[in-house]
């Protein structure tokens, strides 16, 4: 039996923003951020669409989570301490891209005007990824990141294959270009050299403050690649130490070649201060295809952070608050872990879905 006391499921009848709200509450007590202030960003973030009640099954199956749930919260722990953050779809009132949409947008306005967010560097490719006709796949999702010092930091990630009038890397290759960032498309070539259909661009991210360190980020789902060698490709970061990744996706997904049930995850980095060469690369591995329950997920991640000189304890807390059932009763909690190395420092993150539709998702995004 799991070691976790399991939180009570939840109540009949209760709305995404009694769930994500009363979760955030703990996850942020817990971590030592301010609760007050994180609730309130959390509530922004729902408004309206989170006053919906749960269900059985999603309206709209979100691609924030496996299940469908339009709510993902997340840790990010590293030698400099701790980071809470959640992701969110806001939730459109018709099932479809369009009205998807004005959702995002909606949300993307309130936290402009109030959390202070930076839409300039959105504006500049809002036509590229928000198009206004036929648009088809999800809209833009939302995170907040959340520390114990400071006001939150919100970014958006973006559909690469929002129409049919571009490719993913075409759409990606004009967006980096208006950016400023039009030479790392060679390093984002070379990366991706097997091609954009085994190497599939799937989100572009933007950070929405203005920093000379804010980020834009390429991410990418790969298709029949072993660990190995999706590590020696992050070579191409300035960060990134040679065999660490591998390592640690072979740890987490039980020492497996290819990672073939659920596809491996990847992202470059880049910033102004990194020029046109990605600043940092992170592997996402797929947990829950890959594991037998989320005890067995649990094990391992905190196996992976011991070798990595990171205590676990912390990352325990949390899950103690996420998990509203014994560990071995299913394997949705823990969606992936992430790992990179930066100056020398790495940093492991783990995501939790809220399971509001499924403790035992099925693997999505297969080939074909």
């Amino acid at each position: 039996m799991s070691s976790l006391r399991p939180i009570p499921r939840i109540c009949a009848g209760a709305t995404l923003a009694d769930y994500a709200v009363t979760t955030g509450r703990r996850l942020l007590g817990s971590a030592g951020v301010n609760v007050a202030r994180g609730a309130r960003a959390l509530r922004r973030m729902l408004s309206p669409w989170g006053e919906r009640r749960i269900g059985t099954r999603p309206d709209w199956h979100s691609d924030v989570c496996a299940d469908g749930s339009p709510i993902e919260f997340s840790a990010a722990f590293s030698q400099e301490g701790l980071q809470v953050r959640v992701l969110m779809e806001a939730l459109p009132d018709r099932p479809d891209t369009s009205s998807a949409q004005k959702a995002a947008l909606g949300l993307t306005r309130g936290l402009i005007r109030d959390f202070g967010a930076t839409g300039n560097r959105l504006a500049k490719v809002s036509d590229l990824f928000l198009p206004e006709k036929d648009p088809t796949g999800f809209a833009m999702m939302h995170a907040a990141v959340f520390a114990p010092n400071g006001d939150p930091e919100f970014k958006v990630y973006l559909n690469p294959h929002a129409d049919e009038r571009m490719t993913g890397a075409e759409r990606t290759r004009e967006a980096l270009d208006r950016l400023g960032f039009g030479k790392a498309w060679t390093a984002i070539g070379e990366f991706a050299d097997r091609g954009f259909d085994l190497d599939r661009i799937v989100y572009f991210g933007l950070d929405l403050i203005d920093d000379p360190e804010s980020r834009v980020k390429v991410y990418f789902r790969h298709y029949d690649i072993s660990p190995a060698e999706l590590d020696a490709r992050m070579e191409i970061s300035l960060q990134h130490e040679p065999g660490f990744l591998g390592e640690f996706c072979r740890h987490l997904s039980g020492g497996q070649g290819a990672v073939r049930a659920q596809p491996l995850v990847s992202n470059l980095t880049f910033t102004a201060a990194g020029g046109h060469m990605p600043v940092s690369a992170t592997l996402y591995v797929p947990l829950w295809p890959h594991t037998a329950n989320d005890r067995t997920a649990r094990d391992r991640i905190s196996s992976a952070m011991a070798d990595m000189g990171l205590p676990a304890d912390g990352y325990r807390s949390l899950l103690r608050h996420m998990a509203r059932r014994p560990l071995a009763a299913g394997r949705g909690i823990h969606t992936y872990a992430s790992a990179r190395v930066q100056h020398g420092r790495p940093r492991l993150t783990t995501y939790w879905s809220p399971e509001l539709y499924d403790r035992y998702p099925p693997a999505r995004y297969q080939r074909g």
